[in-house]
């Protein structure tokens, strides 16, 4: 398999003013909606280029990608591959896939599934075996429905969402995954198809309409957001549509998937899709000369993170598991959950203590990863005999976050990608004492609904840290960008008596000191007023 990038996209009839056609109506509406520019990255590839490919012996075409002006081809061999020397507009190639498979490596299997997760064997241990964690008469009755995802919901107060009638409808979910086995005919997945709820499939691994007689992971994380079946499982937003997309080959692991990941994060974005759901990562692969080091996983370097930053940059929430690697030698999340547009997802038991096997953050460049945390340890799933089994891993605690994220987005149409995910974190619970294990901490999604709506003003999201006031006192607050910012102490009599200008913040946690000269100011009460760009956040202090 092997990459092509292109030097240009010249020769094309595409015009920005006629976006319909290249971007389905959808897609255009969200970025209308988001105040989203269309721009060269959306126009398609030269299609001269791929056929003038493709005329040669011995290459066949899978797909290609506006964003980055190129197309995956499969090469017969070495002296196919010397055939491109000969095209001047060509800027670079890349083998994503080597001629050899070696089956000495299953990392493919491993970063898709990860430590303790799910394989496709199993007992049966669901409700035919009458082996739930509890009966269904001692849930309480308006909890009742969830069946064995109770407790996974009640944990991020998705209950405070759904009692409002908010499952998802009118979102759209794109999932990215290895395959979705026995999707078409579990009962579970039932009204799916009734309501055509089920958007459509593509495989960008083979090309192929095999979709459902392949892998079972992406099975089991769509029933996490999807599966409905009254009084034994509910899923978090099974009146949301979905789009099934195989990215990934569970059997190997090469950077190809990469792009195919690429593909299938275009291809959403292209049918108008809201929602990016990946339970996938990537750090190491069968071929090791294709191994990233984590100085690589700095949000913008790999391609898989690159994409996902490109997908965000247009309008789409993405969602991504944080990864299996904590009680590994590598330890960290991997890619794309690295990227400055993913809200990566970490995992931990049913009591909200962190998994074990969770990834760590931080990035390289010292941004906080994970960033949220869902239950990612015996997370109730269905399997694909239509029974319920609990699985590890972060894999399944990213499709709790995006399920509810769809039916946050459903309440509040206006709000953009930036506007759901920063309501998200800002709602977890160690959003003032974030760290590299936790991120922010779980999300309250009643909160989360509380700060789009304005119910809870972001004074409450900045500190002050050693109150009275003296000399070494800080202000703690969370930045979503770069920018200066003014403090100022303003007196009883509404005077400002001091203020600090031009104080250089940069995103993430921010702690400032700006009290070190207060020692002249009189005694008493005072009102801190912190101006960033966008906004102003007032607290109270008092200097004994």
């Amino acid at each position: 398999m092997i990459w092509v990038e292109f030097k240009d996209k010249n020769h094309n009839n595409f015009s920005l003013s006629r976006p319909h056609e290249f971007l389905s109506p959808r897609a255009i509406e969200r970025r209308q909606k988001q105040a989203i520019p269309i721009d060269y990255y959306d126009f398609p590839v030269n299609r001269a280029y791929i056929d003038s490919i493709i005329g040669l012996d011995g290459f066949t075409f899978y797909y290609s990608s506006r964003w980055f002006n190129g197309a995956m081809f499969s090469a017969r061999d070495e002296e196919t591959l010397a055939q491109l020397n000969h095209f001047n507009f060509i800027a670079s190639k890349e083998i994503t896939r080597p001629l050899a498979k070696p089956a000495t490596n299953k990392k493919g299997t491993q970063n898709v599934i990860g430590t303790n997760e799910f394989s496709d064997s199993y007992p049966n241990n669901g409700l035919l075996a009458g082996n739930f964690p509890f009966s269904a008469t001692s849930l309480q009755h308006q909890f009742a429905d969830y069946g064995a995802a109770q407790n996974q919901i009640l944990m991020v107060k998705g209950e405070s969402i759904h009692q409002k009638g908010l499952w998802g409808e009118g979102k759209i979910i794109a999932v990215l995954d290895a395959g979705f086995r026995a999707v078409d005919t579990m009962n579970v997945f039932q009204d799916l198809w009734i309501y055509n709820r089920i958007a459509g499939f593509h495989d960008f691994v083979q090309n192929k309409p095999e979709l459902y007689n392949g892998h079972s992971h992406g099975t089991f994380v769509l029933s996490v957001m999807a599966a409905n079946h009254h009084g034994f499982y509910k899923g978090l937003a099974p009146q949301a549509t979905y789009w099934l997309l195989r990215t990934e080959d569970g059997a190997t692991e090469y950077r190809v998937e990469e792009y195919n990941w690429l593909a299938g994060a275009e291809f959403a974005d292209s049918v108008g899709v809201d929602i990016i759901n990946s339970s996938l990562g990537y750090s190491t692969f069968d071929d090791p000369t294709q191994n990233y080091s984590y100085s690589d996983l700095n949000g913008a370097s790999t391609v898989v993170s690159r994409a996902a930053n490109m997908a965000y940059s247009r309008g789409i929430l993405v969602v991504n598991s944080g990864g299996n690697y904590g009680t590994q030698s590598w330890k960290y999340i991997g890619a794309p959950a690295d990227a400055q547009g993913v809200l990566a997802v970490g995992g931990v038991d049913h009591k909200g203590v962190k998994a074990s096997f969770s990834s760590v953050g931080p990035t390289p460049d010292r941004r906080i990863k994970p960033q949220v945390m869902a239950q990612g340890q015996g997370v109730a799933i269905v399997n694909t005999m239509g029974d319920i089994s609990f699985a590890n891993g972060t894999s399944f605690s990213s499709p709790i976050i995006a399920g509810m994220a769809a039916c946050l987005w459903q309440e509040n149409p206006e709000a953009t990608a930036a506007d759901i995910k920063q309501a998200i974190i800002r709602s977890a619970d160690r959003y003032h004492q974030p760290d590299s294990l936790y991120g922010f901490g779980i999300p309250d999604f009643s909160k989360a609904s509380a700060l789009l709506k304005k119910q809870i003003h972001d004074n409450q999201f900045i500190r002050l840290l050693h109150n009275p006031l003296r000399p070494e006192s800080s202000l703690s607050f969370y930045a979503f960008s770069n920018e200066y910012i003014t403090v100022e102490l303003i007196n009883t009599s509404g005077q400002r008596v001091l203020m600090k200008d031009r104080i250089a913040v940069n995103p993430g946690l921010n702690i400032i000191k700006p009290f070190t000269d207060i020692s002249v100011l009189d005694l008493g009460m005072y009102l801190i007023r912190v101006n960033f760009k966008d906004r102003s956040e007032i607290i109270k202090a008092v200097k004994f």
